[in-house]
């Protein structure tokens, strides 16, 4: 958002930079654009900042044999260069400050020509306002791959997914926000020995695949957890899991049919919990994929290439460094997990073709991720300088009241309750309980427990609290809901007609400013969100967005406001709850129009 004065501010730093007797060579102005930032914190008018030292430290600006240092030289150069500054109606005056930033030229720009460029692309493109941004412009399109949440089959979905899950969802959905091709891979663990295991169990038990119809997940689990039992009490169970499982690996028709059976009943399972989620998938791939005979063709890459080494014990293994070596071939020559992740990395290559490929997945892997690159960098792919491991930390406390253990789904249904119970309590009326449908509820409560994991620093553990939660007071997905409701609402009983060509001169108030200088950072917060891959600063600038839009709305009055001012505060609250509910969409729920 406002690129038009990003370009304007740039052009002129340019100009003055070239009447300067020290300055950097071959500088253009869209070099400078992305560092014209709009001041987050300026009062009554909107103003943008340019680090004086940015542009000596980025670009070489000043003598060239010279780096600039010290507060007093920084200052002195930035006075240096407003007075060689073109200012005219669009910018209103320049001066320079010293923060904890250092030194800062600041712009302040005409007002009434920024709230016209900010409602009327907002206006005109509600959907895709932020991009029309230089900044997003400048980002360099790629063919991006998320694999994320990857619960294992025939079982339940257990909340250790969920942050993968929802911070898989927001890498997707930002790079798609800016333009990047994004295909999202659900990479299952559906493979291994367990599935002997179970297929043993299921054959069993009194139960046939027309009984896996309904609560198939739970009904596997129960199988998988009585047949775990057996095999603790008869050693001949494992033995014939084994068998069974070797031959799903070696193809037999007859045991993978009923595995198919497992699989397709799960993911059938998971594509309705995601929908709760508002969560797609492109793909849902597995570790089936790249069985024994796919990783036998990978080890030998790595044979011929000298890249592995055999122990004394027929192990195989990868030297990261002297001391540190990593496991690729078990002592019995079978596969492990990092051969899979092998395979599948170079079946993606050669599938999309992708720029970047990011592995949403818990701090405990970091040892394995770096072993997977390392090795993919050795055997000669320069496409592996592309791979990331999206690093996150664990939720501390998660669990319904009822108990300790969780799946997804026991959760998601005592949030919905609570909210529920909460809705009924703040209540005065029979009309006002019903207001509040069960859909809504479970579609806040979701949310709720959505916004309360992305506002943490990805990162970091954290504790898990109900009462925070689904509070409404605060700043929590709730109050993000509440208020894009209200500013439906606002349209909906205001009886004012919306008017695109409405006179925009009466937005002049410091809050209606506030809205305007806000919305025009939208596509800052998206790069740096982006950037640093941390959904907190998307949430965080939400709750501030959301905390003005409420006080705009207690002052600027739409309903009994003269014509002309009621049209052009419309606009405004239109490009406001436009621009909330891209942010609340590009994190992963759907903003709610009446709760």
């Amino acid at each position: 958002m406002a690129s038009k004065f990003r370009s304007i501010i740039s052009n002129k730093i340019v100009q003055a930079l070239d009447r300067f007797p020290l300055r950097g060579e071959g500088l253009k102005p869209g070099t400078i654009a992305p560092f014209v930032k709009v001041n987050s914190s300026s009062r009554g008018s909107i103003e943008f900042q340019v680090s004086v030292e940015s542009l000596q430290q980025q670009f070489g600006v000043g003598d060239s044999n010279k780096k600039f240092t010290g507060k007093e030289t920084f200052e002195r150069y930035g006075s240096e260069l407003i007075k060689k500054l073109d200012i005219d109606d669009t910018i209103c005056g320049v001066y320079i400050t010293a923060s904890k930033k250092g030194s800062l030229l600041n712009f302040k720009v005409n007002s009434q020509k920024i709230v016209e460029e900010v409602i009327n692309i907002v206006s005109h493109c509600p959907a895709t306002f932020w991009q029309r941004s230089s900044l997003i412009n400048r980002i360099p399109k790629e063919k991006v791959v998320v694999e994320f949440s990857s619960p294992n089959i025939a079982k339940p979905f257990h909340v250790g997914h969920l942050r993968s899950t929802i911070l898989g969802s927001y890498i997707a959905n930002i790079h798609e926000a800016v333009g990047h091709d994004v295909t999202r891979i659900n990479y299952l663990g559906d493979w291994g020995t367990q599935f002997g295991l179970l297929k043993y169990g299921f054959q069993r038990s009194d139960l046939s695949p027309s009984d896996l119809k309904d609560d198939a997940t739970r009904k596997l689990y129960e199988v998988y957890v009585c047949a775990n039992k057996m095999a603790e009490e008869d050693p001949g169970v494992l033995d014939e899991a084994r068998r069974i499982f070797n031959q799903m690996e070696n193809g037999s028709k007859d045991e993978l049919s009923i595995w198919q059976v497992f699989r397709d009943v799960s993911i059938q399972e998971f594509k309705e919990l995601y929908k709760k989620l508002n969560i797609t998938f492109d793909k849902y791939d597995g570790e089936s994929m790249y069985s024994a005979n796919k990783c036998k063709e990978i080890i030998s890459i790595l044979d011929e290439k000298g890249i592995l080494t055999q122990l004394p014990d027929g192990r195989k293994v990868y030297e990261l460094t002297p001391k540190q070596r990593i496991t690729v071939v078990k002592s019995d020559g079978s596969s492990i997990y990092l051969s899979r992740d092998i395979a599948a990395a170079i079946d993606r290559q050669q599938r999309y073709r992708f720029d970047k490929l990011y592995y949403v997945v818990d701090n405990s892997q970091s040892d394995h991720f770096v072993g997977l690159f390392r090795i993919l960098k050795h055997m000669g792919y320069k496409w592996a300088e592309g791979m990331h491991h999206v690093k996150f930390g664990r939720i501390r406390g998660m669990s319904t009241r009822k108990g300790t253990v969780v799946f997804l789904q026991d959760l998601l249904q005592e949030a919905k309750e609570l909210m529920i119970q909460k809705q009924h309590d703040s209540t005065t009326t029979p009309e006002n309980v019903l207001s509040h449908s069960e859909e809504t509820a479970g579609q806040v409560a979701v949310s709720a427990v959505m916004i309360a994991d992305m506002k943490q620093r990805r990162q970091r553990d954290y504790d898990f609290s109900w009462d925070k939660v689904l509070q409404a007071q605060g700043d929590t997905g709730v109050k993000l809901h509440y208020v894009h409701s209200r500013l439906c609402s606002l349209e909906q009983n205001c009886g004012v007609n919306f008017n695109l060509e409405a006179d925009l001169s009466s937005i002049t108030e410091p809050s209606a400013l506030a809205l305007i200088r806000e919305i025009a950072r939208f596509d800052e917060i998206v790069c740096g969100s982006l950037k640093e891959l941390e959904p907190c600063i998307l949430v965080n600038y939400l709750f501030r967005f959301s905390g003005l839009v409420n006080k705009a709305l207690q002052q600027l009055t739409v309903k009994n406001a003269p014509k002309e001012v009621g049209e052009a505060r419309l606009l405004l609250f239109l490009a406001a709850r436009h621009c909330l509910a891209a942010g609340i969409q590009i994190l992963g729920p759907q903003p709610l129009e009446q709760m």
